[in-house]
């Protein structure tokens, strides 16, 4: 058993070490920056609401990407995806992450973003944020077959979409 404190602890410290990771995967959601930020404050709110549900040491990150993907359907089925409808709405300058800058990955990015919700998360947490099939399971709430064909069938769909861009 954990003690209050030390969850309050490892809560804090998964915030702070995964903070960069959690705005990625809140920006692949929303691929809006204000917006992704929303997201990364309500999934720490959450996170320091909820820290004394903890069960285990080990399941921190997980559990904090389970809240931050909670976070993001939520403001997604809440909000849908708006556009701006006026040229005073629209950014005068795209942002651009600098975990994602134009390099060689660029274009892989480009088509991992164009992916449906289910695949880019699978993809985004196993190969962007370096996640685990079974650590994928936990905060996305499918079982581990699941996760093993979204991953499979997005990657024949990145496969294709990519030989596509070549062509």
């Amino acid at each position: 058993m954990i003690k209050t404190e030390d969850k309050y602890k490892l809560t804090v410290s998964c915030i702070t070490e995964n903070e960069d990771n959690i705005y990625r995967l809140a920006l692949s959601y929303v691929k809006d920056r204000d917006k992704a930020l929303d997201i990364v404050q309500n999934t720490v709110l959450r996170a320091l609401e909820n820290y004394k549900k903890l069960r285990s040491a080990d399941s921190v990150k997980s559990w904090l990407f389970r809240i931050a993907v909670n976070e993001a359907n939520r403001y997604m089925t809440k909000n849908g995806r708006e556009i701006p409808q006026e040229e005073s709405e629209m950014p005068e300058e795209p942002y651009i992450e600098k975990a994602y800058e134009k390099s060689e990955g660029s274009v892989v990015y480009e088509a991992v973003m164009l992916l449906p919700e289910e695949m880019r998360t699978v993809i985004i947490l196993r190969y962007f944020e370096e996640f685990s099939l079974n650590e994928i399971a936990e905060p996305t709430e499918t079982n581990l077959s699941t996760v093993k064909s979204r991953l499979y069938a997005a990657h024949r769909r990145l496969e294709r979409m990519l030989k596509e861009v070549e062509a």
